[in-house]
């Protein structure tokens, strides 16, 4: 059924707009036109917006903190839906926060009720939205991932609002359930720990001090690609004899994305506006009027360089949007 924009905004009031350039409400800058865009600042904005979508069989999009996504040049041809529900409330233990709820304001306001169990998030890029539907977080410590605290998260499916417990969320590395359904995250309950603020703060400390050689504050979309797990010991062993940190990725069970990329010679190799960071292998930088297309093309040649030289197959964590 085709919507006219005068439809949409009866039905979802005045601010939808057309033909909007995704480029800058994305972290790597990168990405064409919605032809029709919404920016729902409540959670019943978000859920109306879905019926909407539904009711006129529009294609629909739920945009957060966009910092692990790539959409294409040609942009998205239905309705992008930007999650901007910003509440969040601490009763106890337990944390309720909105999809839009960014990630370092959340770790934030944990600390200063005296929780712990989120400060490895801190420096993740991204919402609460997002976060839960990539699992994200880091894989150095135990219960590192947003996942791991997830209580229950709410969603809209189709045209009724269900509580999810988190067994039913399908939590993995760099995973969930979400990524298999078209259920559109509304909000998340975690369930953390008393903590003590002042170890907090030192943790927050040492998890930003971290990422200082990651170019988290230029244009990217974060880490392209996942860490590859290790099936095989003794062939990783054999393979990368010698090698300093073997031992410590062995022992993590997984092989950094980034040190194979390195390893393979392309830090700084540029395609067009797009560059392998010379700071970090894992994250492509938008270096000046980089595009989705040479964005493909680099992970295409990285990808078969890595095949090349040592045998294993990569695989992307950025999710393609408008392809």
């Amino acid at each position: 059924m085709a919507v006219t924009l005068n439809e949409l905004k009866k039905n979802l009031g005045e601010t939808v707009r057309a033909r909007v350039p995704l480029a800058p409400y994305t972290n790597f800058k990168i990405g064409g036109p919605a032809k029709y865009l919404f920016e729902a600042r409540q959670s019943e904005d978000l859920v109306k917006a879905v019926q909407v979508a539904n009711e006129f069989k529009l294609p629909f999009l739920v945009l957060g903190g966009a910092s692990n996504v790539l959409v294409a040049d040609k942009g998205f041809t239905g309705l992008v839906v930007l999650v901007r529900n910003s509440q969040l409330k601490v009763e106890g233990t337990r944390v309720t926060a909105d999809a839009g709820v960014k990630l370092s304001f959340l770790v934030q306001q944990t600390v200063a009720a005296g929780l712990s169990g989120l400060e490895p998030l801190v420096a993740v890029p991204g919402t609460v939205g997002g976060a839960v539907y990539g699992n994200a977080g880091i894989p150095q410590v135990p219960k590192g991932f947003i996942g791991d605290w997830v209580e229950s998260v709410s969603v809209c499916r189709e045209d009724k609002i269900i509580l999810l417990k988190r067994a039913e969320c399908g939590f993995a590395y760099r995973q969930s359930g979400f990524k298999q359904t078209n259920d559109v995250i509304l909000s998340a309950t975690l369930e953390l720990q008393r903590g003590d603020a002042s170890k907090s703060q030192e943790l927050i400390k040492k998890y930003i001090a971290a990422r200082k050689g990651q170019p988290y504050h230029k244009p990217s979309s974060g880490c392209i690609f996942m860490n590859v797990p290790i099936t095989n010991a003794d062939e990783v062993r054999q393979k990368f004899a010698g090698e300093e940190k073997l031992e410590q990725f062995l022992l993590r069970g997984q092989l950094p994305s980034s040190w194979l990329i390195d390893r393979a010679g392309l830090k700084g190799r540029t395609i067009g506006g797009i560059q392998v960071s010379p700071d970090h292998a894992n994250y492509l930088v938008n270096v000046g009027n980089g595009t989705a297309e040479q964005v493909m093309e680099m992970i295409s040649f990285i990808k078969q360089q890595v095949r090349d030289k040592f045998g294993i197959q990569l695989s992307e964590e950025v999710r393609y949007i408008g392809f």
